[in-house]
């Protein structure tokens, strides 16, 4: 293939992956009302239909094992790191009312994703979740369309990426390699480089 016909590939290729990928506001998919015991819950086909496909960004050197940390965070916040993950989670002041112990596991595997605890909890404010791109297969092709997606079973999850009920918008520093999002509650969070 000559360099004029590998730039143009090049080229329709990130075309391509812009107009199916991007967006420029984070996107939500509500989320079914818990029915309470005893009533019927939510269709599955409707369960099904508000979950987006997306695919994952991939670390370059997967993860052997799950790495896990757990720090006791109060009103006056406070941060969650894990360095080989190149994750840190910042909880600004005011976030929560009491101590609480948060914890957060990078899952093992090549997928950049992550578990929160304790599940369902929601914040005053959002927390600042921030992901190096080092090590990991984003490019300058696929920086822009990085988004953070929030998964509430780890069972949605496949190598590769999986189903989400929310995408969160995020931005990327190119100087640092960072890309940072808000996290507004728990459960488990993937950084997405694109959607099915």
């Amino acid at each position: 293939m000559t360099p004029t016909l590998r730039r143009l590939a090049a080229l329709a290729v990130g075309a391509l992956a812009l107009v199916s990928c991007g967006t420029d506001q984070p996107t939500a998919v509500p989320r079914s009302n818990v029915s309470a015991p005893g009533a019927p819950s939510a269709s599955l086909l409707t369960a099904i239909t508000s979950l987006l496909t997306v695919d994952g960004l991939q670390r370059t050197t997967p993860l052997a094992a799950p790495i896990t940390v757990a720090k006791s965070i109060g009103s006056e916040g406070g941060t969650l790191s894990i360095p080989q993950a190149g994750v840190t989670v910042i909880v600004p002041r005011g976030a929560l009312a009491q101590p609480t112990t948060i914890t957060m596991t990078a899952r093992a595997g090549s997928l950049v994703a992550y578990d929160f605890a304790p599940h369902g909890i929601t914040f005053a404010k959002p927390l600042v979740f921030q992901q190096q791109l080092k090590g990991t297969n984003a490019s300058l092709l696929t920086a822009p369309l990085l988004q953070l997606g929030y998964y509430s079973d780890p069972n949605l999850l496949t190598g590769t990426g999986g189903l989400v009920s929310e995408l969160l918008g995020g931005a990327v520093d190119l100087l640092t390699g960072t890309f940072t999002a808000p996290i507004p509650h728990f459960s488990g969070y993937i950084v997405t480089c694109g959607r099915r």
